[in-house]
């Protein structure tokens, strides 16, 4: 698949970082790659080198193997751990406000 649209070099996904983030880095990250998602040597040398681009099939791979959800692979990966910590406070909020009304006797 050859790049549509995007200038060369430019990154349109973050799969080097990710991977880094993830451990997958050094001598050998390539390979380790390809066993978890499955990709051939040269779509994972395209992908890695952004000489390809991103397809969904992809992207869903990637995040599988990289234990993060498809939209966050488009995130550089602090942002995206960023956001995960804001979701996860988000909800702890709830929770307490909703326990909150629960023994208060109140419905909101």
């Amino acid at each position: 698949m050859a790049r549509r649209g995007v200038p060369k070099g430019q990154i349109n996904w973050f799969l080097r970082e990710w991977m880094s983030a993830c451990g997958i880095e050094g001598r050998g990250a390539q390979a380790r790659m390809m066993e978890l998602t499955g990709w051939s040597k040269a779509t994972m040398s395209q992908l890695y080198n952004g000489t390809q681009d991103y397809s969904p099939k992809v992207v869903n791979e990637a995040a599988r193997a990289l234990n993060a959800q498809p939209y966050e692979l488009l995130m550089v990966p602090e942002r995206a751990m960023a956001f995960r910590q804001f979701l996860a406070s988000a909800e702890t909020i709830v929770t307490i406000a909703h326990d909150a009304d629960k023994r208060d006797g109140t419905n909101g």
